[in-house]
């Protein structure tokens, strides 16, 4: 690998953004100032237990997009588990403050399975309705939990010399730092990639081989575990736990947290708890309206500021660096990558009606385990629909599908993508926020072995699995062209770009079949010329290749098999040369015009 390419797997890394060198900056001056007395110590020790809770909010809510209103609320349980074991079992705090965690992350999971199948305003009532009843309950269990006068006596943590006030509050710290290196890692790896692609679409995660169930529930349990533990330490910090703390208002307070502050930024949760709990807390005046001064705050920021806090002082460390981080496309490195067995696909008879309309009809064609398979034909032809129900967006009326004599029809997108298949959209489905390199190593989702504990810790296999695909991603760019722009924003390309590195993120799969959608569309003629380049090479590493496209020039060029489709069903079939001067085809597809 080349010196560049190194240093740029190096960058990628460190991830030093203006947004978490501010981050840095902050949570070292809040540290010291708690320090001062002891009325800042404690606004500061609150500060982080709101700061446990609202990282793991913001995994929900910022990288998953699911807003939920029930967080505080999961925060109350968890206080109540840490309380009621410590003072009526007489637990130590630490294995009370575990119980927190299992059941704050049991129930923000029972609260996520209606997300699974519900719209995301019927889950907000949902949760809203969970942060009404749990105060009430535990006045109703009051044999348990005390009812009206609550939990009184909850013991602080210590560990060795960590005693008292000072030695929970840097404990707190320790935590914190430990969650935030430990989301990090998450969300720069496959998981967060994962849960930013669904956020923004769940068609081109699924194509990727993402189970959005799996990943929705792993969010909640997160979540769910951080809520818990917060909770925990907010009943060690009060000492006394009562109903009436946790009212929606405790609730509204991390959503708003996590949302001002910055939602999907690592830095947010900490910008949001020092603008909106501490500096109110700080300003006695402001403390009293603390609800109004969030409403002014959530409408200024939806005008001036959608990414929140965070989010503003990223965009401003963009703009200074931009220039520095573009390059001219390098030339292409040599490609290292072994060999891939392409597979055959046999399509038979495979009909799709939409209401009336027969969108494909009777469809029959045997696609060469190796081989570029161009599907060709006029505007509403059903060559898209052809690659959608291949690839298991659209379910078949009948027909076979069979992969290497393997069956594919009514298995979800993402088993299909799990056996090789990858494919690209007319509409790239890139994720705008990160960077062409991220986006690429992306495509490797179903290939890594790493599990997600290994991720978070940042295990041995895990760091060498990343700086491989890392590796490897580079390699790729460079042959489509884009190794130059490789820590830029992806919604930065133009949309050549944009589909050249589609290709190269379905290339990261290793896939035994590619479907590619119309990738000449919106390509310069050096882009159509590095293309034509790139689906020889794609051939030559063995991989099957079925096509959609209108460039015809493209087609002869590169095409060992042409099928015409024409309202649903084929036209002709055969060689490019054939197929190009076939009557009916220049009849229906060339206008009549040779």
């Amino acid at each position: 690998m080349s010196g560049s390419a190194n240093q740029a797997v190096g960058r990628a890394g460190a991830r030093f953004t203006p947004e978490t060198v501010l981050c840095a900056i902050l949570a070292v001056g809040a540290v010291a100032v708690a320090f001062v007395n002891g009325h800042y110590l404690t606004l500061f020790t609150f500060a982080a237990v709101y700061l446990i809770g609202a990282m793991g909010l913001n995994v929900l809510t910022g990288y998953m997009g699911i807003i939920s209103i029930a967080h505080g609320a999961l925060v109350c349980v968890g206080a109540y588990a840490t309380a009621i074991a410590t003072v009526n079992y007489g637990w130590n705090f630490w294995p009370a403050a575990g119980l927190s965690t299992l059941v704050g992350l049991g129930f923000s999971v029972l609260l996520g399975l209606p997300a699974l199948r519900l719209s995301s305003w019927y889950f907000v009532l949902i949760t809203i309705a969970f942060t009404l009843v749990v105060p009430a309950m535990l006045v109703e269990w009051r044999d348990f939990t005390g009812g009206y006068a609550g939990v009184i006596g909850i013991p602080s943590p210590s560990i060795g010399p960590l005693q008292g006030q000072t030695g929970f509050f840097v404990i707190l710290v320790a935590v914190a730092a430990l969650l935030w290196w430990i989301i990090a890692n998450l969300v720069n790896s496959r998981i967060g990639w994962a849960l930013h692609a669904l956020r923004d679409g769940n068609i081109g995660a699924q194509a990727n081989g993402i189970s959005s169930a799996r990943m929705r529930l792993f969010a909640f349990a997160f979540s769910g575990a951080c809520a818990g533990l917060a909770g925990a330490f907010y009943a060690a910090a009060k000492i006394v736990v009562t109903p009436e703390e946790f009212s929606f208002e405790f609730s509204i307070l991390f959503l708003f947290i996590v949302v001002l502050g910055g939602p999907g930024r690592l830095a947010g949760p900490l910008f949001g708890v020092l603008a909106f709990y501490v500096l109110p807390e700080l300003l006695t005046a402001l403390r009293e309206y603390r609800m109004i001064v969030f409403g002014f705050g959530l409408l200024a920021f939806s005008v001036f500021l959608p990414a929140g806090l965070a989010g503003g002082v990223d965009q401003v460390g963009r703009r200074r660096s931009r220039k520095a981080m573009v390059g001219a496309p390098t030339g292409r490195l040599k490609h290292e990558a072994e060999p891939v067995e392409g597979a055959s696909l046999t399509i038979a008879n495979l009909r799709k009606q939409f209401g009336g309309l027969k969108a494909l009809d009777d469809v029959t064609l045997n696609v060469e385990p190796g081989s570029i398979h161009v599907i060709v034909g006029p505007n509403g032809s059903g060559k898209t629909t052809l690659l959608n129900v291949v690839s298991g967006f659209y379910p078949a009326n009948g027909g076979t599908i069979k992969l290497d004599g393997a069956e594919l029809l009514g298995m979800a997108p993402e088993q299909i993508a799990k056996l090789g298949v990858q494919r690209t959209f007319q509409t790239p489905k890139l994720l705008g926020d990160l960077s062409v390199l991220e986006n690429t190593c992306f495509g490797a989702y179903t290939r890594e072995k790493a599990s997600g504990f290994e991720i978070a810790l940042s295990l041995l296999r895990a760091v060498r699995e990343k700086r491989e695909i890392t590796r490897e991603a580079h390699q790729l760019l460079s042959l489509v062209g884009l190794d130059g722009m490789a820590h830029l924003p992806a919604a930065e390309l133009t949309h050549g770009q944009q589909r050249l590195a589609e290709i190269a993120r379905a290339l990261m799969a290793r896939p035994r079949l590619i479907l590619l959608d119309e990738p000449a569309a919106g390509l310069s003629m050096g882009e159509l010329d590095r293309l034509g380049d790139l689906l020889k090479e794609i051939r030559r590493l063995g991989m099957t290749l079925v096509m959609v496209e209108h460039h015809i020039e493209l087609v002869a060029n590169v095409a060992d098999h042409v099928t015409v489709l024409d309202q649903g069903r084929i036209l002709a079939a055969g060689t490019s040369e054939e197929v190009f001067n076939d009557e009916a085809v220049i009849n229906a597809y060339m206008g009549g015009a040779k």
